[in-house]
């Protein structure tokens, strides 16, 4: 295990497959891409908990059955004040009749979202994009999720489908802008103990360590990236466009790409991030 990894893992332990692949992008919901269609389900909230810094996890139970996987992105929808609040949002895993997100508490929305009791009624509809695991390419043997900020929800959703239902190994970084934000520790802590041999962690905190692009992340990914390992890129456009370049650059085949970008769409990458990410992903390879 590698010096970043064990590092962080120990730290998260102390606290946490079929076609189409392709690019996701969470934009089916956004404002600007227009109101999409789907039928509104009535749901009931059965849990509301604080998991990190302005950070909540959200557990709807629903009043029909389910068939939603973690990666899945669907509409919730919220009442204030005789107005019902929504948008998009990914999810981190999911039973029969309940489905988990993780929100950001940074806005009116999700403050409403944050403050609403348990037994709260909601709606929730749609279900859009492919779920992580479906996405990742038949050949692989490991895989890399690179995840900023509530992108690591849907990442550990998927690892704990990975664990129960492949053989893959997975290297998880997931970057914060503070140690306080770091979230859903229990969850790490859980898949550290009960699958240490298949499953690894580390969390970059950019306000002491720098980015997920930074030396010692790149040579902690390169040291383990080999032909037959995918990445799975989720959360800051910026983060996943350079990413998504530097790997093209390095010569990691398309289908073994997967992206979520949950916001800074049109980040443009920066050429020298691109370049240590192609370097050092080639070398390693």
């Amino acid at each position: 295990m590698l010096a970043l990894i064990a590092a962080c893992t120990v730290l998260s332990a102390s606290a946490l497959l079929q076609p189409p692949r392709r690019t996701r992008y969470a934009s089916a919901l956004r404002a600007g891409a227009g109101p999409p269609q789907y039928d509104k389900i009535d749901a009931t909230l059965v849990a509301n908990e604080v998991v990190g810094r302005a950070t909540n996890l959200l557990r709807l139970e629903s009043d029909a059955p389910l068939d939603y996987k973690a990666g899945h992105v669907l509409a919730l929808e919220v009442e204030k004040d005789d107005e019902w609040l929504r948008g998009p949002y990914t999810v981190t895993r999911a039973t029969e009749k309940t489905f988990d997100v993780v929100i950001r508490v940074c806005g009116n929305k999700s403050e409403v979202m944050a403050a609403s009791p348990v037994g709260s009624r909601w709606r929730f509809g749609g279900k859009f994009h492919v779920p992580i695991l479906e996405g990742i390419a038949d050949r692989a043997s490991r895989v890399v999720c690179l995840a900023t900020g509530t992108g690591f929800g849907p990442v550990l959703g998927f690892a704990e489908e990975a664990m129960a239902h492949s053989d893959l190994k997975l290297t998880v970084l997931a970057g914060f802008r503070e140690a306080e934000d770091v979230c859903c520790k229990d969850a790490v802590q859980r898949l550290c103990v009960l699958h240490p041999e298949r499953f690894e962690c580390a969390y970059v905190i950019s306000s002491t360590d720098g980015r997920i692009s930074s030396d010692t992340a790149l040579a902690s990914i390169a040291d383990i990236a080999d032909a037959e390992t995918h990445f799975h890129l989720i959360g800051n456009g910026a983060m996943v466009n350079e990413w998504k370049e530097g790997l093209a650059k390095a010569g990691v085949p398309e289908d073994f790409v997967t992206t979520e970008t949950y916001f800074n769409h049109k980040a443009e990458a920066d050429a020298e991030v691109v370049k240590r990410i192609s370097t050092k992903i080639a070398a390693g390879r």
